[in-house]
């Protein structure tokens, strides 16, 4: 699949109203994989799903027939970490392959978002509902029916309390930081998809690896139809790489989509050099 197919896809994906359900049954593995799609053509997208697909049956058969949510929370934990070995990226954590769900797979390495991913769907195709907890510098899961202990899948599913993700929050994001209630909210599929893209946004800006970070831009536009900020900034990277026709035409749609914006005035002025023009 080429990259443009891939986006559309993703973009396809998420028009169902799952995608905004935080436990909607949407297939978020697929959305995973057309976003690795869209950096590579050889993504087996039908191989890691029937994967996912075993390690479902095989997590459960872990479970207890009268198992509570803890123990089904478990069972998928425990096969992903305990079993396959699944863990945490320290030594490279921005390696952004660590944000493409068939390489996370086939190296057995990932960052908190992509590792709790891998834990809804294996937990979804198993029958244990599991949501996805945007934590601010963390992301984290819990059983749907268990709202008073989370999962760091980072951590090799360490099971936590709300006392300790309010620790943990602060080692990732900055001892200023404190927990709020909202922190532990639940987040949608297309918020846990917007997520992963906007790490490979910072990701490849940061690498200045412009192309890739279009790409990426392009691919949560798709994902955030009603952003047109994302549009503003594919026209700041597509000015940074020197495209200056592409740049100019992000930097119109932008302005005609969010005409009060506070930056407008400052987008015009650029639109309006790129065009040979004096700002205005």
């Amino acid at each position: 699949m080429n990259t443009d197919d891939a986006i559309l896809e993703l973009g396809k994906l998420v028009e169902s109203p799952a995608a905004d359900e935080p436990d909607g049954d949407l297939d978020l593995a697929l959305g995973a994989l057309l976003i690795a799609s869209t950096d590579s053509s050889n993504v087996d997208i039908d191989g890691v799903l029937g994967n996912l697909d075993r390690m479902a049956a095989a997590a459960s058969g872990r479970i207890p027939s009268d198992g509570n949510e803890l123990q089904q929370l478990n069972a998928v934990t425990d096969l992903l970490f305990g079993v396959i070995g699944l863990t945490g990226n320290r030594d490279d954590y921005y390696d952004p392959r660590n944000s493409y769900l068939d390489q996370v797979l086939e190296r057995r390495l990932g960052i908190p978002i992509t590792l709790s991913l891998l834990c809804m769907e294996v937990g979804r195709r198993a029958g244990v509902p599991i949501l996805g907890i945007g934590m601010p510098g963390h992301f984290l899961i819990r059983h749907r029916d268990e709202p008073n202990f989370f999962v760091d899948s980072f951590n090799g599913g360490l099971l936590l309390s709300q006392d300790e993700c309010g620790a943990l929050m602060r080692e990732a994001a900055g001892d200023a930081v404190r927990l709020e209630a909202n922190h532990l909210n639940p987040v949608t599929p297309r918020e846990i998809l917007a997520r992963i893209l906007r790490n490979l946004k910072a990701i490849y800006w940061d690498r200045e690896e412009f192309d890739r970070c279009i790409t990426a831009i392009g691919a949560l536009m798709a994902v955030l139809p009603d952003r047109p900020e994302e549009q503003r900034d594919r026209g700041v990277v597509h000015l940074k790489a020197g495209n200056h026709d592409q740049s100019a035409e992000d930097f119109a749609a932008y302005i005609e989509a969010a005409p009060n914006a506070e930056d407008v005035d400052t987008v015009r002025n650029a639109l309006s050099r790129l065009r040979g023009g004096e700002p205005s």
